[in-house]
């Protein structure tokens, strides 16, 4: 906290605002998450609202939204000050452009304000709104203000304490500092966290785009290369589009995750309606960039964005359904690459590819079982602890059947017509196998603390477990 205030300025009563400064999120674009979770053609009825007006919309959604503030992320430094300001017996009001009903029942429980004091259905109590609000309130006295954001500076303008709350560096700068103020939770970079929520690290997936044109041994081939290259950019962009969908969509689960809950939305660090421009944004940029391609790959990462928008909204949520979804998302990929790179993916490979992450998927779900705080079922999931066991032999089934398919791969047709010595290739089932097993084995040791389909690009065993299986390729051709 940096401060430039005096003792008289701590007599006077305290307005806050809420979103963004008691709390990092926002109301309004909290519920419309819940609302677009509940049912996606609500975006429909809620673009109806907002024609008659912000307030309208706001005050509908209060109605329609039972909101569960407990796990909200506070901006901390600022409620314990305003915790002592309470203790020392200063007037504080909530004051905020949200929706009053909502608000209040917000304030409830904190036992922090006097009064609260919000929008209705015809006033948007924001920026001169809120400015009139108050000066009615003082009847015209001096007053202390914390707010955020650059629609909080008429209200500052006329407030004889000016207080900034998770506010930016430049907005900082452009206040007037000849008042006393105070600054509490200085605000990161957003751009970090908006690339944080891309989960940049999960690209390493759309790797599997390449594989086809590996495996039809065309990789030399730099026209087939840059097309294949260019179809992964698409996919990292989809799916990085998809992933600030799906933690929009799940705010109130991952708050409840043990490891979740760090994610820039759920921990409020980015702005709801940063990553839902973003995610916007990075939709149109695959799709326009996925017009170099065939029409067939156009189709099959449409089929995927629908896919992966079903899964967040929908399919996450059913026992099994969603392992599956999970595996054929992947399948998606490797028939996407064949189709960038003009080859053609064998069912040997897609059958491959939906038995192995079919395990991982479950791998996932075990390990997130495993390390879940909660006794009863899995926030967002349709699985208990009771589903370890079953979902331990599924998965590890599963694997194994991954291993059998390449094994049975090793002797068919088309595999004799690609490779000079296709029995060179027996030494990658064993190191699949040791992978997998692995795999499981620190997921049994609760050492597996993330995605496991990550792992073979992240520990150093399967990383060279990985690097050994395409020098056996390699000396297979």
């Amino acid at each position: 906290m940096t401060q430039n205030t005096s003792t008289d300025s701590e007599a006077l009563p305290l307005f806050v605002d809420l979103d963004g400064t008691l709390i990092k999120t926002d109301l309004m674009f909290e519920s419309v998450c819940v609302l677009l979770k509940r049912n996606p053609f609500n975006l429909v009825t809620m673009a109806i609202w907002l024609l008659k007006g912000k307030a309208y919309l706001k005050a509908r959604l209060a109605e329609r939204v039972d909101l569960r503030f407990s796990s909200w992320p506070f901006n901390e430094e600022f409620l314990d000050f305003l915790n002592d300001e309470k203790r020392t017996g200063r007037q504080l009001v909530l004051i905020s452009a949200a929706n009053e009903r909502a608000l209040k029942k917000f304030a409830k429980p904190l036992q922090l304000f006097e009064t609260c004091v919000g929008s209705d259905e015809q006033i948007n109590l924001k920026a001169t709104a809120k400015r009139q609000r108050i000066e009615v309130l003082t009847r015209g006295k001096p007053f202390s203000y914390a707010g955020n954001s650059r629609a909080d500076v008429s209200v500052w303008e006329a407030a004889a304490e000016v207080i900034r709350v998770n506010c930016s560096s430049s907005l900082a700068r452009d206040l007037c500092d000849t008042k006393p103020s105070r600054d509490f939770d200085l605000r990161g970079s957003r751009v970090r966290y908006l690339w944080q929520a891309m989960r940049p690290h999960q690209w390493a997936k759309n790797g599997l785009l390449f594989i086809p044109l590996t495996l039809a041994h065309q990789i030399s081939d730099a026209h087939r290369l840059l097309n294949t290259f260019i179809g992964f950019i698409c996919f990292c962009l989809v799916a990085s589009s998809v992933y600030l969908s799906n933690d929009l969509l799940d705010l109130e689960s991952d708050r409840l995750h043990s490891t979740k809950k760090t994610r820039p939305l759920a921990a409020g660090t980015l702005p709801i309606q940063t990553a839902m421009v973003a995610a916007i944004v990075l939709l149109l940029a695959a799709f326009a960039l996925a017009h170099l391609q065939t029409k067939e790959f156009v189709i099959i990462i449409l089929g995927y964005w629908m896919l992966a928008v079903l899964y967040s909204v929908l399919l996450k949520r059913l026992f099994l359904l969603d392992l599956v979804t999970l595996a054929s998302l992947y399948s998606l990929r490797i028939e996407a690459g064949a189709q960038a790179a003009q080859v053609i993916a064998s069912f040997w490979l897609l059958g491959f590819t939906m038995t192995l992450f079919f395990g991982l998927a479950a791998l996932k779900r075990v390990v997130e079982l495993s390390k879940s705080t909660h006794a009863a079922a899995l926030p967002g999931r349709a699985y208990t602890r009771g589903d370890l066991t079953a979902l331990t032999a599924q998965g590890m089934f599963a694997c194994a059947c991954s291993v059998l398919i390449f094994i049975f791969y090793i002797y068919a047709v088309e595999t004799q017509a690609l490779y000079r010595s296709p029995e060179r290739l027996w030494p990658i089932a064993g190191l699949l196998s040791g992978i997998l097993f692995r795999a499981w084995w620190l997921a049994r040791q609760g050492a597996l603390n993330e995605d496991p389909v990550l792992l073979a690009v992240s520990d150093r065993p399967s990383q060279v477990a990985t690097a050994l299986m395409f020098v056996v390729l390699w000396f297979a051709i």
